[in-house]
Protein backbone atom coordinates (compact mmCIF):
# COMPACT_ATOMS: atom_id res chain seq x y z
CA UNK A 1 0.00 0.00 0.00
CA UNK A 2 2.85 2.35 0.50
CA UNK A 3 3.58 2.29 -3.23
CA UNK A 4 0.02 3.41 -3.98
CA UNK A 5 0.24 6.21 -1.44
CA UNK A 6 3.38 7.63 -3.04
CA UNK A 7 1.93 7.66 -6.55
CA UNK A 8 -1.33 9.19 -5.36
CA UNK A 9 0.42 12.01 -3.49
CA UNK A 10 2.92 13.66 -5.78
CA UNK A 11 5.89 15.17 -4.03
CA UNK A 12 6.23 18.95 -3.83
CA UNK A 13 9.70 18.82 -5.52
CA UNK A 14 8.43 18.75 -9.12
CA UNK A 15 6.46 21.96 -8.46
CA UNK A 16 9.63 23.68 -7.28
CA UNK A 17 11.54 22.49 -10.35
CA UNK A 18 8.82 23.79 -12.66
CA UNK A 19 8.82 27.15 -10.92
CA UNK A 20 12.62 27.37 -11.16
CA UNK A 21 12.47 26.54 -14.84
CA UNK A 22 9.84 29.20 -15.42
CA UNK A 23 11.96 31.77 -13.58
CA UNK A 24 15.05 30.79 -15.57
CA UNK A 25 13.08 31.00 -18.80
CA UNK A 26 11.83 34.46 -17.84
CA UNK A 27 15.39 35.56 -17.09
CA UNK A 28 16.56 34.23 -20.44
CA UNK A 29 13.71 35.98 -22.21
CA UNK A 30 14.49 39.26 -20.46
CA UNK A 31 18.19 38.89 -21.28
CA UNK A 32 17.38 38.18 -24.96
CA UNK A 33 15.00 41.11 -25.06
CA UNK A 34 17.66 43.44 -23.62
CA UNK A 35 20.21 42.11 -26.05
CA UNK A 36 17.85 42.63 -29.01
CA UNK A 37 17.07 46.17 -27.87
CA UNK A 38 20.77 46.91 -27.51
CA UNK A 39 21.43 45.49 -31.00
CA UNK A 40 18.55 47.55 -32.42
CA UNK A 41 20.01 50.71 -30.84
CA UNK A 42 23.41 49.86 -32.32
CA UNK A 43 21.86 49.45 -35.76
CA UNK A 44 20.05 52.77 -35.49
CA UNK A 45 23.25 54.44 -34.29
CA UNK A 46 25.14 52.97 -37.25
CA UNK A 47 22.49 54.21 -39.70
CA UNK A 48 22.61 57.66 -38.14
CA UNK A 49 26.41 57.82 -38.52
CA UNK A 50 26.31 56.68 -42.15
CA UNK A 51 23.38 58.88 -43.21
CA UNK A 52 21.78 62.19 -42.33
CA UNK A 53 18.74 60.49 -40.78
CA UNK A 54 17.62 61.33 -37.27
CA UNK A 55 16.66 58.58 -34.81
CA UNK A 56 12.97 58.38 -35.70
CA UNK A 57 13.64 58.40 -39.44
CA UNK A 58 16.38 55.77 -39.04
CA UNK A 59 13.97 53.59 -37.07
CA UNK A 60 11.28 53.92 -39.74
CA UNK A 61 13.70 53.13 -42.56
CA UNK A 62 15.10 50.14 -40.66
CA UNK A 63 11.62 48.72 -40.11
CA UNK A 64 10.72 49.36 -43.76
CA UNK A 65 13.80 47.38 -44.86
CA UNK A 66 13.12 44.43 -42.53
CA UNK A 67 15.96 45.39 -40.16
CA UNK A 68 18.56 45.22 -42.96
CA UNK A 69 21.06 47.96 -42.14
CA UNK A 70 22.98 47.55 -45.39
CA UNK A 71 19.78 47.97 -47.39
CA UNK A 72 18.94 51.21 -45.55
CA UNK A 73 22.39 52.68 -46.15
CA UNK A 74 22.44 51.49 -49.77
CA UNK A 75 19.08 53.15 -50.41
CA UNK A 76 20.36 56.37 -48.87
CA UNK A 77 23.46 56.30 -51.07
CA UNK A 78 21.43 55.39 -54.14
CA UNK A 79 23.12 52.04 -54.69
CA UNK A 80 20.90 49.56 -56.50
CA UNK A 81 20.87 46.08 -55.00
CA UNK A 82 22.69 43.42 -56.98
CA UNK A 83 20.51 40.78 -58.53
CA UNK A 84 22.00 37.38 -58.04
CA UNK A 85 21.03 35.10 -60.92
CA UNK A 86 22.22 32.00 -59.15
CA UNK A 87 20.63 32.73 -55.77
CA UNK A 88 17.40 30.86 -56.43
CA UNK A 89 18.88 27.99 -58.41
CA UNK A 90 19.49 24.50 -57.18
CA UNK A 91 22.92 22.92 -57.50
CA UNK A 92 21.70 20.86 -60.43
CA UNK A 93 20.42 23.97 -62.21
CA UNK A 94 23.74 25.74 -61.60
CA UNK A 95 25.68 22.77 -63.00
CA UNK A 96 23.56 22.65 -66.14
CA UNK A 97 23.84 26.44 -66.48
CA UNK A 98 27.61 26.18 -66.52
CA UNK A 99 27.51 23.29 -69.00
CA UNK A 100 25.15 25.25 -71.25
CA UNK A 101 27.41 28.31 -71.10
CA UNK A 102 30.44 26.22 -72.06
CA UNK A 103 28.57 24.60 -74.94
CA UNK A 104 27.32 27.98 -76.17
CA UNK A 105 30.80 29.49 -76.13
CA UNK A 106 32.18 26.42 -77.93
CA UNK A 107 29.49 26.73 -80.57
CA UNK A 108 30.25 30.43 -81.05
CA UNK A 109 33.96 29.70 -81.39
CA UNK A 110 33.31 26.96 -83.95
CA UNK A 111 31.04 29.25 -86.00
CA UNK A 112 33.65 32.02 -85.93
CA UNK A 113 36.37 29.60 -87.08
CA UNK A 114 34.16 28.40 -89.94
CA UNK A 115 33.49 32.00 -91.03
CA UNK A 116 37.21 32.84 -90.90
CA UNK A 117 38.06 29.78 -92.96
CA UNK A 118 35.40 30.73 -95.51
CA UNK A 119 36.75 34.31 -95.77
CA UNK A 120 40.32 33.02 -96.15
CA UNK A 121 39.19 30.68 -98.92
CA UNK A 122 37.45 33.57 -100.71
CA UNK A 123 40.59 35.71 -100.40
CA UNK A 124 42.74 32.89 -101.81
CA UNK A 125 40.39 32.45 -104.76
CA UNK A 126 40.42 36.20 -105.41
CA UNK A 127 44.24 36.21 -105.36
CA UNK A 128 44.41 33.23 -107.75
CA UNK A 129 42.00 34.93 -110.14
CA UNK A 130 44.08 38.09 -110.00
CA UNK A 131 47.22 36.06 -110.84
CA UNK A 132 45.45 34.37 -113.75
CA UNK A 133 44.26 37.73 -115.08
CA UNK A 134 47.81 39.11 -114.86
CA UNK A 135 49.14 36.06 -116.70
CA UNK A 136 46.50 36.46 -119.44
CA UNK A 137 47.38 40.13 -119.77
CA UNK A 138 51.06 39.22 -120.11
CA UNK A 139 50.22 36.64 -122.76
CA UNK A 140 48.09 39.17 -124.64
CA UNK A 141 50.80 41.79 -124.41
CA UNK A 142 53.38 39.30 -125.67
CA UNK A 143 51.00 38.37 -128.54
CA UNK A 144 50.65 42.02 -129.41
CA UNK A 145 54.44 42.38 -129.42
CA UNK A 146 54.76 39.29 -131.60
CA UNK A 147 52.18 40.63 -134.04
CA UNK A 148 54.01 43.96 -134.14
CA UNK A 149 57.27 42.14 -134.73
CA UNK A 150 55.66 40.11 -137.52
CA UNK A 151 54.33 43.28 -139.16
CA UNK A 152 57.69 44.93 -138.91
CA UNK A 153 59.34 41.86 -140.45
CA UNK A 154 56.79 41.81 -143.27
CA UNK A 155 57.42 45.46 -143.97
CA UNK A 156 61.10 44.86 -144.04
CA UNK A 157 60.64 41.97 -146.44
CA UNK A 158 58.45 43.96 -148.77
Amino acid sequence: MSVNNQSANPSPMPDIDVEKRKEEQQKRNEWLKEKMEFRHKQQIQFIMTQTNYDESEATQKLEACNNDVMKVVSEYLGIAPKKDEHAKKTKNQKVFSVIRDIMDSGSRNFTMQQERAKRLEEIKKAMEMKKQIEQLEQIESSKDENENNVKIMKEKID
